[in-house]
């Protein structure tokens, strides 16, 4: 199912409902939600959400990640993740942009910048030596540049 501007990823078009297990690889087109349990890796082009009752042992790939549960593995977005109050996360957290609310348990390493681009596997789930490349031409923007910018 579709939006009317064309987003799959805006309906939720996979669940694993409350009270209900899964253990497994899942790749998903579109938007995937959890609220039981899952054990396994997910990958989506989407959106993942846990959650506040869902629960995730492994590694979840996506364009958004959305946290309000538990999770023990690593996190991958090509866009954002956001840790809701409620989260729980041991593991690795990495997107161009980190959202936390307060309240929002950590164990773990976060990697949250717009300038790097990988080469080879992603260097979460590899787990070995990884090459970073910095992306010179990326523009960063900084308090200044808001408060000296005028709008007109």
């Amino acid at each position: 199912m579709r939006s009317p501007d064309g987003d799959p990823t805006v309906f939720i078009n996979s669940i694993i409902g409350e009270n209900s297990t899964f253990k497994g690889e899942m790749s998903v087109t579109g938007f995937f939600r959890i609220d039981g349990d899952f054990q396994g890796s997910a990958h989506t082009e989407g959106r993942i959400m846990i959650g506040r009752h869902g629960r995730v042992k492994g590694h979840l790939t996506a364009r958004d990640i959305v946290v309000g549960g538990i999770i023990k593995g690593n996190l991958s977005a090509t866009e954002k993740i956001t840790l809701l109050s409620t989260a729980l996360v041991i593991g690795n957290v990495y997107a161009p942009r980190i959202a936390m609310e307060a309240g929002v348990l950590l164990d773990g390493s976060c990697c949250a910048t717009p300038r790097i681009r990988e080469t080879g596997e992603h260097p979460l789930l590899a787990e070995k030596a990884y090459t970073l490349k910095i992306d010179t031409a990326a523009r960063v923007h900084t308090p200044t540049d808001l408060v000296g910018s005028s709008r007109g």
